[in-house]
């Protein structure tokens, strides 16, 4: 082997080991939640002022798709197992499911809507929880999110994922 093809052997397996040092992943972040679809927010706001230790969960959001589309999708949300399901995580390392709250059909009233907007199909719904229930670790410090499911009428499912909120519930 000549002197040439020796360095550049050499050099080709020095860029390998560097290529691949630098593609090793480090310590994973605590968080495991998915991350969070684009226009869609969680809020959890205390309700001590209604109730001692419960907390309103609010989910809104917009799954982007043309208008005619949303519409299609709305008129056939109420056949089947048609709804939205809006399904409360604990993020601490990885999902741990709190509580689930399901919608049949489609429906606008105080506490929320589905509907189909020049934006896609627009989402709103809150609801009230036990402050235990989003109390789901012992650290000091809760991680909560929530994952939003579209069922349409053959049973077939989208999801959005909120942002995490962190709190002492």
């Amino acid at each position: 082997m000549s002197r040439r093809t020796k360095i550049t052997t050499l050099m080709g397996g020095a860029a390998m080991v560097a290529t691949v040092a630098g593609m090793t992943p480090g310590l994973a972040p605590a968080s495991a939640a998915p991350a969070q679809s684009p226009e869609s927010h969680l809020t959890i706001v205390d309700q001590d002022f209604t109730g001692a230790g419960q907390n309103r969960v609010i989910v809104q959001g917009v799954y982007p798709m043309e208008k005619p589309d949303a519409v299609g999708y709305l008129n056939n949300l109420s056949a089947g197992c048609g709804g939205m399901h809006y399904i409360v995580w604990g993020d601490d390392g990885g999902e741990q499911y709190l509580s689930d709250r399901n919608y049949p059909g489609v429906r606008e009233d105080v506490d929320g809507f589905v509907r189909a907007t020049d934006r896609g199909l627009e989402y709103l719904q809150q609801f009230v929880v036990p402050a235990s229930v989003l109390n789901e670790d012992s650290d000091g410090t809760d991680e909560v999110f929530v994952r939003a499911r579209f069922v349409d009428g053959d049973c077939g499912s989208r999801v959005q994922n909120t942002n995490v909120v962190e709190g002492d519930f």
